[in-house]
């Protein structure tokens, strides 16, 4: 039994030891994780810092929550993790991975609907070929400086003239709109109801300042309605797995020139046949 007992004390004692070789606590409570190098952190900015196996610059160090899965189907990849990108090479980029997708939540978070922006993972299998549509999909106002969009004639295929596209384009109705708002205070008939503590006071205080900042959210908008566009151009129009309905609206830009292009050929006939009627005349 002591026996059982000393070995038991020395195993707990190396475990310790190899533990306490990768972990390092200083004594304002900063952390090092599989590595100790001063001249990483000179300002001591850092709570934790987590290196790499890889290279001498120990780089590439990866957090990865639940299971880890790594079989030769990339369908079937099971990963999540936070980390610096890339194997063995100092990339100095974050790389955040969930192999089925990406969710930005705030507030209570998903399980209560309070989602920014998700992306998740979607493939077509057509005659054997595997392609990617996923798409990113915010429930927020995006703002940019620009949006550069694939459209190089090496990306696609079947490639027609667009036809009708004047009269197709009277056929749509624009419209203006406001957005439904996806949460509703609770308020009495004379605002907020009234706090019964502190932090029910604060949460109200709280709730006001977003609600101040989402009424931009709720502003009046122009717009169309994509079950109308749908009925005239179906291309324009794509339908998510829950029924709602998405428009690209940049996909009528060239809706738009075509049906310019038609007009000015219009009035230049028109121009035409005046100065015809003009020299017949004199």
């Amino acid at each position: 039994m002591k026996k059982i007992k000393f070995l038991t004390l020395i195993g707990f004692l190396i475990l310790s030891f190899c533990a306490a070789a990768q972990i390092k606590i200083y004594d304002d409570n900063r952390v090092k994780i599989f590595g100790d190098r001063p001249s990483d952190d000179l300002y001591k900015d850092l709570s934790m810092q987590v290196y790499g196996k890889y290279g001498s610059s120990l780089a590439n160090a990866r957090i990865g929550f639940g299971n880890y899965d790594l079989s030769d189907n990339f369908l079937y990849h099971k990963r999540v993790f936070v980390g610096e990108l890339g194997t063995n090479w100092d990339s100095d980029r974050l790389e955040l991975c969930g192999s089925s997708g990406l969710y930005f939540t705030r507030g209570k978070g998903y399980d209560f609907g309070e989602i920014i922006g998700k992306l998740n993972l979607e493939y077509e299998i057509v005659n054997g070929v595997i392609t990617d549509v996923s798409s990113f999909k915010f429930n927020t106002d995006v703002y940019a400086k620009g949006v550069i969009i694939n459209s190089d004639k090496r990306f696609k295929e079947n490639i027609k003239p667009l036809r009708q596209a004047m009269y197709k384009l009277q056929k749509i109705r624009g419209v203006t709109y406001n957005l439904k708002p996806t949460t509703k205070s609770q308020k009495g008939s004379t605002g907020f109801n009234a706090p019964n503590n502190e932090k029910e006071a604060a949460d109200i205080a709280l709730l006001a300042e977003t609600e101040q900042k989402m009424k931009n959210l709720y502003r009046s908008r122009i717009g169309f309605v994509a079950q109308e566009l749908k009925e005239i151009f179906p291309e324009l129009v794509k339908e998510n797995p829950e029924g709602y309905l998405f428009v690209d609206y940049v996909g009528l830009v060239p809706v738009l020139v075509e049906s310019i292009k038609q007009q000015q050929t219009q009035i230049a006939t028109l121009k035409s046949l005046l100065l015809s009627q003009k020299t017949i005349i004199h």
